[in-house]
């Protein structure tokens, strides 16, 4: 008796779709799509783009504030897909361009955005080699609004790029980062025994962090930067295990991020350093050190501003960016104050050991002087890898994110940090790796909204400026969160216009009764319109008419009054009523005798005759004619057969012989 029950309570979670918060009736939560009911990736496949899928985004929060025009940035990847890449969402999550850039390591994309170069808008991300866990050996990609590669860059030297940092500066440069074997002293980390592990024949190597500063023009290289000329190896929190190797080198550093200020000077993450540096641009040198072991600044609140661990994606943000809710201090000579961002992991490949029990989003103040090249204060950090009894006497309540506060806060008052905000997830979630944060400006006078993308768990949230969460939105199942199967390095949103060079995919369902269509990368359309023509000439004529909403569109000929009009096409309007260019679909041939039968008569037989070809028309009078019994059965299969679901299918030994005439050849 429990299997019954047990069938009819999957069913019932299939089935149910329960509005959260939801102030739009086209923004749902399904708890099925969520609890893993249909696997850790539930997504929508397309009959028009039967390559193409597209995740199932679940909204279990949602506020009129996030349709604000922008459009998401994801990159869908992991285990769970077979074809990733860089995705295009609307402001439902629905599908707006997607496209796999396949390669021998399976076309996984990186750090998807919306750049500017030279006053154009370009589409960037990273693909190549990401065997190398963590890291990669690439090519960074710039698409224009048609989607055509325009620039492949790549990284000076003989150096390949890494997937984590591609950003463009005012200046037509790009900042990238790149990870290099390198042969380094690790003798303090761990023994080498070639007993033990053959690997270990060719000692002491590490992957050294660079970045690179180009001129994208002539790939002409302006400024590098390599970790180990600059930071201690001690500083790292990561564990050395069986690494250290020429096969397998010592990751200590890990370079996630890089920004550039007006001053010529860089700002770095290092995620296994839990530290924020600024590097100087002329001279290479560190000014000074957030967070890690090396921290230069006194957290003025309670350890919330430094205790931050395996971070990412760390950024200068104007002191007024936060109009509503913060008011910069009155400038003082020699004094700089600067707002940081940064996504706070707390976590790292499932060590929980570091943080707090949820990644964040971190909005500090830092204030310090004005910086000269060589370091502006004692570096007061200790190592934390001494035995607890090492420690101080009265360290030995802490827990170890307690006592990493104590032993690494900063007693120089020039230099302070604190808390202006934290951004902290509805559900706690707590990502090992990857994740980014994003200010989205308002209008003038108004405080931002934050977006937050947790990386390796597929989940992106926007933020008030006060912290308070307003829409929430989850891409994977819950299931597949720190497993891996569905993830995306960074999330952002962006405006984009994507004016394809390709026309609408056009396609018939295999029972004749729906006609799809479909743009991939389009984003002007607001109106589909099926047009019908009794011969392949100029004389079009309206027969219905819809709304864009979503990727895939479907007109049902039953009721768009196509009649016997032999040819269909789908145009595309813009929101002025006017044809997009080459927003017109290929024609779509029903077949010769949809124009022979009357339509009263049409609609009195099946639609699929009425329509079928000549070879269809003679096999159906010669079945007929060879025995009523035959056409009995041929028609009871087709009654059992018409309560599936309309699609085009691959095998169309039902229905008639539509074809594009595209595909005809002369």
């Amino acid at each position: 008796m429990l299997l019954p029950f047990l069938f009819l309570h999957h069913l019932a979670l299939c089935l149910a779709a329960s509005s959260r918060q939801a102030t739009d009736p086209s923004i749902e939560y399904n708890e099925a799509i969520d609890n893993g009911t249909y696997g850790y990736y539930p997504a929508y496949t397309f009959a028009t783009e039967p390559e193409i899928t597209s995740p199932k985004t679940n909204w279990l929060q949602w506020d009129p504030v996030c349709d604000d025009g922008l459009l998401y940035f994801v990159t869908p990847r992991g285990w769970g897909l077979e074809r990733p890449g860089p995705s295009i969402l609307d402001w439902k999550g629905e599908l707006v361009w997607f496209e796999h850039f396949a390669n021998e390591f399976g076309g996984q994309a990186y750090d998807f955005m919306v750049q500017t170069y030279l006053g154009e808008e370009f589409l960037t991300f990273w693909t190549g080699d990401d065997r190398v866990r963590g890291h990669g050996s690439g090519t960074y990609f710039m698409l224009n609004s048609s989607y055509d590669v325009v620039h492949e860059v790549n990284a000076a030297g003989g150096l390949a790029a890494d997937l984590h940092e591609f950003l463009i500066t005012p200046e037509g440069t790009a900042l990238m980062t790149m990870y290099q074997p390198y042969k380094f002293d690790v003798t303090s980390f761990r023994e080498f025994d070639v007993r033990e592990n053959p690997k270990d024949e060719d000692p002491n190597w590490i992957w050294d962090c660079l970045f690179q500063e180009i001129d994208i023009a002539t790939n002409e290289l302006l400024f590098q930067w390599r970790a180990s000329d600059h930071i201690d190896l001690n500083d790292t929190y990561h564990n050395v295990w069986g690494t250290g190797n020429r096969d397998d080198p010592f990751d200590w550093y890990h370079l996630n991020s890089i920004t550039k200020d007006e001053a010529g000077n860089y700002l770095l993450s290092a995620r296994y350093t839990h530290s924020i540096t600024y590097v100087s641009g002329t001279t290479g040198d560190v000014l000074w050190t957030l967070g890690g072991k090396n921290n230069d600044f006194m957290d003025l609140g309670d350890g919330s501003a430094i205790n931050f661990a395996w971070q990412h994606d760390a950024r200068f943000v104007d002191l007024n960016a936060f109009p509503e809710s913060y008011t910069p201090p009155r400038e003082q000579k020699g004094i700089e104050t600067r707002l940081v961002t940064l996504f706070d992991n707390a976590a790292e490949d499932q060590n929980y050991e570091y943080g707090l029990e949820y990644s964040r989003g971190l909005l500090l103040e830092l204030t310090y002087p004005t910086p000269s090249p060589g370091r502006q204060a004692p570096a007061p950090g200790t190592d934390l890898r001494h035995e607890p009894s090492q420690t101080r006497e009265d360290d030995e309540d802490l827990d170890i994110n307690e006592m990493k506060v104590e032993l690494i806060n900063g007693t120089s008052p020039s230099h302070k940090v604190r808390v202006i905000q934290s951004f902290i997830p509805p559900e706690g979630v707590r990502s090992s790796s990857q994740g980014s944060m994003q200010i989205l400006p308002q209008e003038p006078g108004f405080d931002p909204l934050i977006f937050v993308g947790y990386g390796l768990n597929a989940v992106f949230t926007t933020f008030a400026s006060d912290g308070t969460p307003l829409c929430n939105a989850h891409y994977g199942a819950t299931t597949s969160w720190e497993r891996g199967d569905i993830q995306s390095y960074r999330a952002y949103k962006f405006p984009w216009i994507g004016r394809p060079r390709w026309s609408p995919k056009i396609g018939v369902s295999d029972d004749d009764v729906d006609v799809f269509v479909s743009w991939n990368g389009a984003t002007e359309v607001a109106e589909w319109v099926l047009e019908a023509n009794e011969e392949d000439d100029d004389d079009w004529a309206e027969v219905a008419r819809q709304d864009k909403d979503g990727f895939e569109a479907f007109f049902e000929l039953a009721d768009s009054g196509t009649g016997t009009l032999r040819f269909l096409r789908i145009v595309a309007l813009d929101v002025e009523g006017e044809v997009l260019p080459n927003g017109i679909s290929a024609v779509l041939d029903r077949g010769y005798t949809a124009s022979f039968f009357p339509k009263v008569v049409a609609q009195q037989i099946p639609e699929r005759l009425s329509q079928a070809n000549f070879q269809k028309v003679f096999w159906g009078v010669v079945a007929i004619v060879t025995g009523c019994y035959i056409a009995y059965e041929a028609y009871r299969r087709y009654l059992g057969w018409k309560q599936g679901q309309p699609a085009i299918g691959a095998w169309r030994w039902r229905g008639n012989g539509y074809r594009l005439l595209s595909d005809v050849t002369v």
